[in-house]
């Protein structure tokens, strides 16, 4: 529950502490200007912002918006080793007792009792007040008499108060003195009864029940109290302002000289809590004072109202940027501290084996890479020896074709054979000659198989892929096993119930798909019955070479 408590001051009770407390202090200083300039409703209206920060929550945002140097500070955080102290007894020689090692002393923590005492103090405020104003609340109607209703509002008289009195919420209610009704001052009398009307209008008794949370957390803050008090004078001077809205200078002044005649009476009522009293003696004599200056500033123009209440409008907007901030992927520090150097350590164990494993699939795949560009070498090698029967075939000139090579078909020699069939062997050698060339078929075959060992290529995308998700979707490393499940896919991957995915690279793919090209170029040249054995030879061994040396490898 500590621990919870703490984390939860960490993540955004102090912040709502921090600027609520600045932001009380904030409207205190201006309320007076404000209601000067731009009425009293301004005023106000000011009160609402430390009430709205209050409540806005904490917002959480994507890890990438992180900061750079949080980010930073959280990992080595993280990755804080812990030690432990044992102690061990060391036997000095002389010594008559062994010497004992003592373990550092543990930091006192101050914090948690701070909270508790902080969240203590904030209950019994809340329950001080509600309890005295469910106190007043019986007393008013203890001995009440029904005298009227407003709407769904009540009119009682009762010998608890000396002057009109609001109250309840749900059941709303203006307590008023006894024989007030009878009074001969009727406009004395309906002016007070309006100004008690007007507050359950606008919601006031609403207001001072939801800002008591604000206070009561600054219980040990001597702005808590200022503010409540001035909360309440900015409040009657607003009732002020919308009764006499309408009303004429000679009713403003019957309702001043009600207001000082109330003020003047003895307060035979308990402390009014949460209530509104018409002149509440708990406020004091300044309340009374501000409340008739603000009468006489109740002439404002419609301008400047617009501009304060457009001014209060960008400053509620403005609360919300106030707001404690955390991330998606951030930890608490509650579970930092329970992962042992134990767990930190073989967490990195299998980052390293894995890192190991992808560098050795890396220089295989380079390995591969490279033979494979050497295969094109010795089939460009082919192609040019191709390239040159078919010229010696052109030449013009018995004894210089014979230098170079015996040209022998199905047994018979270059000049024995008949021009159907010098033609189909010129026909064949050109065929083989295409596949060979830049686009042909075989040619075509090995860039394939090339770009897929390539830094870009489809075979290294598979593989970093399949790693990344697996690194993704479980919390422990995948395992990557050199084994062929499948000689027709170079990497293959299985994950158990247990979420642990296994990822079996077939090394012998790589080798398998180039012997494959190399044995279907060789095929196509053996294939070729207008060539002699000693023509197969020459033009096939190079080929004949890569295929040998690929077939080590199996």
């Amino acid at each position: 529950m500590t621990d919870l408590l703490r984390e939860y001051w960490d993540w955004f009770l102090f912040d709502t502490l921090l600027w609520t407390g600045a932001l009380i202090a904030l409207v205190m200083l201006l309320r007076r200007p404000v209601a000067r300039h731009f009425g009293a409703g301004a005023a106000y209206a000011l009160w609402f912002l430390p009430l709205a920060r209050l409540f806005v929550p904490p917002f959480t945002l994507p890890a990438w918006m992180r900061p750079l140097a949080e980010t930073v500070r959280e990992a080595e955080t993280n990755f804080t080793m812990t030690t432990e102290t044992i102690v061990m007894p060391i036997a000095e020689p002389g010594a008559a007792a062994p010497t004992v090692v003592a373990a550092a002393a543990e930091p006192v923590d101050f914090l948690t009792p701070l909270l508790l005492l902080w969240l203590g103090g904030a209950v019994v405020m809340l329950v001080r007040r509600f309890w005295q104003y469910f106190a007043l609340r019986r007393e008013l109607l203890a001995e009440a008499r029904a005298v009227g209703e407003v709407g769904s509002i009540r009119l009682i008289e009762t010998p608890a108060i000396s002057g009109p009195m609001a109250f309840g919420v749900i059941d709303r209610v203006i307590a008023l003195p006894e024989g007030f009704m009878t009074s001969r001052a009727r406009q004395a009398r309906d002016l007070a009864i309006a100004h008690e009307l007007a507050h359950h209008r606008g919601g006031d008794l609403i207001v001072n029940m939801a800002v008591q949370p604000l206070f009561a957390i600054h219980w040990f803050n001597p702005l808590g109290y200022l503010g409540w008090n001035a909360l309440r004078r900015d409040q009657e001077a607003f009732c002020d302002t919308r009764v006499v809205a309408a009303r004429s200078r000679e009713e403003r002044a019957t309702y001043a000289s009600v207001i000082a005649d109330f003020a003047r009476l003895p307060a035979i009522a308990p402390r009014p809590a949460l209530a509104a009293p018409m002149a509440c003696p708990v406020l004091g004599d300044k309340s009374i004072i501000h409340r008739l200056r603000s009468l006489s500033m109740s002439d404002i123009s419609p301008r400047r109202r617009l501009t304060g209440r457009a001014a209060i409008a960008g400053a509620f907007l403005a609360v919300p940027l106030t707001a404690s901030v955390c991330y998606a992927d951030s930890v608490a520090p509650s579970l930092i501290a329970s992962v042992s150097a134990a767990e930190v350590a073989e967490e990195w164990q299998e980052r390293e084996e894995v890192t190991e494993e992808m560098v050795e699939i890396e220089r295989e795949l380079d390995e591969a890479e490279r033979e494979l560009a050497e295969a094109e070498v010795e089939m460009e090698e082919a192609r040019r020896e191709i390239i040159e029967i078919e010229r010696e075939m052109e030449e013009d000139g018995k004894e210089r074709r014979i230098e170079k090579r015996r040209i022998v078909v199905n047994g018979k020699e270059w000049d024995e054979m008949s021009d159907a069939d010098k033609a189909e062997l010129r026909a064949e050698m050109a065929k083989l000659r295409e596949q060979f060339a830049e686009g042909g078929e075989f040619r075509v075959e090995m860039d394939k198989v090339r770009e897929q060992f390539g830094e870009k290529g489809e075979l290294r995308r598979e593989i970093r892929l399949a790693v990344a998700e697996a690194q993704e979707a479980g919390k422990m490393a995948p395992e990557v096993v050199v084994s062929c499940k499948d000689e027709n896919s170079p990497v293959t991957s299985k994950t158990d119930a247990k979420g642990k995915t296994t990822l079996f690279v077939c090394e012998t793919a790589a080798d398998k798909l180039a012997l494959s090209a190399m044995k279907s170029a060789r095929a196509a040249i053996a294939a070729e019955k207008s060539l002699s054995a000693e023509e197969r030879a020459e033009a096939l061994r190079s080929l004949d070479a890569e295929i040998a040396e690929l077939n080590k490898k199996k």
